[in-house]
């Protein structure tokens, strides 16, 4: 008869192992993202009052995702609630009077999923071209007078069989772990359909916020600090010209861990020309979003990004001047503020193997846009612009450029 000895071992050692588990490994019961999020467009006239610019450009609501992709000027919220006793049931998050929205806010789920996901490649998928058109893209990198060794890469491309094509040295989007999650009918949230107003400029999520439903725990209070509030807008001025070289210059923004510029723009008929501000290159449109601490502290030092102290970046003039046919570039910026994790206190008479019931998960961010030929433009009209989200704008530039590249 075979020896039970080592089921029996293994028993024990799976037992000892269920026991030991830590408190952290545990699953909280409910679970809050919050993503918060500031947009400007310097240089563009009535921009100064951002949040009735943008309440009247999409008719006073906002939705769930602008956050992550904001296109008018302003503050953005998004909010995420998962319940794991109760998955996709309404709750109410009390805020404080600094928020300007009222004593609370509802959380509901959606009635099918909430798509907030960048592309990873937002420039491929935005040709919208028939078979048979053709260019080249010529990708630079790195703040200064002139453009570093080994540049431009270039590569073609085509599209062909209804697909778009590359050949040659194409950069791959660098990879950016996203800690936000894909908002489905097990979540809460906030903007909806029935409760969504556009955040007032002069909002403030700092001070007490309570989380009430059912099901969920009656201690999910929690206080938002300053580090977890709307940051400054990123004000950004640009001198120069795509002829002679741009510069960009900003002032700080409290709050910021690091910086990042990304820009956009053509050379005659069949090149597009796209740059960004790292030092190393691979590192696209991909990284206009959000950034864990971590992540943004460890590609300063990898000079991926720019670090908190730098307050200008020149765009040399051999990236978008050509041979007299350049044409001004479209550029994004952001300032990165990192994250955070606030959990239940633990109370004093905790016993062994106390985990917490709730966690909230904060990450906020500031971006800009300064879109060619609009400094000192009016205001554009709101049926051209309500509800496009930032992904929709650098999606419409792109297309704009390639359908001059190929001559459609």
């Amino acid at each position: 008869m075979p020896s039970t000895k080592p089921c029996l071992v293994a028993a024990i050692a799976a037992g000892v192992a269920l026991v030991s588990l830590p408190a952290a490994a545990q699953q909280p019961q409910a679970e809050l993202h919050i993503d918060v999020a500031t947009h400007s467009a310097p240089g563009m006239p009535g921009m100064g009052a951002a949040g009735r610019l943008a309440g009247m450009m999409g008719g006073g609501k906002a939705s769930y995702g602008m956050a992550r992709h904001p296109a008018m000027p302003g503050k953005y919220l998004d909010l995420a609630l998962y319940n794991r006793n109760r998955p996709g049931t309404a709750a109410r998050q009390a805020i404080p009077e600094g928020a300007r929205m009222g004593p609370h806010l509802d959380l509901l789920p959606p009635p099918r999923p909430v798509e907030t996901a960048r592309d990873a490649n937002p420039i491929a998928n935005a040709t919208g071209q028939a078979d048979g058109g053709r260019g080249r893209i010529l990708y630079y990198w790195g703040c200064g007078e002139t453009v570093g060794a080994g540049q431009p890469r270039e590569f073609s491309f085509e599209v062909r069989d209804g697909e778009f094509r590359t050949t040659g040295d194409a950069p791959a989007p660098r990879a950016v772990a996203d800690a936000g999650i894909s908002a489905g009918p097990e979540y809460g949230l906030w903007p909806n359909d029935t409760h969504g107003p556009m955040v007032p400029a002069d909002a403030s999520l700092r001070g007490g916020h309570h989380v009430t439903g059912e099901a969920l725990p009656d201690s999910m209070r929690f206080e938002l600090q300053q580090a977890h509030d709307f940051m400054p807008a990123l004000d950004v001025e640009r001198s120069g010209s795509a002829a002679d070289g741009i510069t960009l210059q900003w002032q700080p923004v409290d709050g910021a861990r690091a910086y990042f510029l990304h820009a956009m723009g053509s050379r005659g008929d069949d090149t597009m020309v796209m740059w960004s501000s790292s030092e190393v290159g691979n590192a696209g449109p991909e990284l206009i979003t959000y950034l864990s601490s971590a992540q943004a502290d460890r590609w300063v030092g990898e000079k991926v990004l720019l670090d908190r102290d730098a307050r200008s970046c020149t765009i040399p003039r051999e990236v978008f001047a050509g041979d007299g046919t350049a044409v001004e570039p479209m550029v994004q910026m952001v300032a990165y503020g990192g994250d955070s994790t606030i959990q239940q206190p633990r109370p004093a008479d905790a016993p062994a193997g106390w985990a917490p019931e709730w966690q909230v998960r904060v990450r906020n961010k500031s971006t800009a846009m300064l879109v060619p030929g609009m400094e000192g433009m009016a205001v554009p009209d709101a049926r051209d612009v309500a509800g496009e989200t930032g992904k929709d704008q650098v999606k419409r530039a792109a297309r704009g450029l390639l359908r001059g590249i190929l001559g459609r």
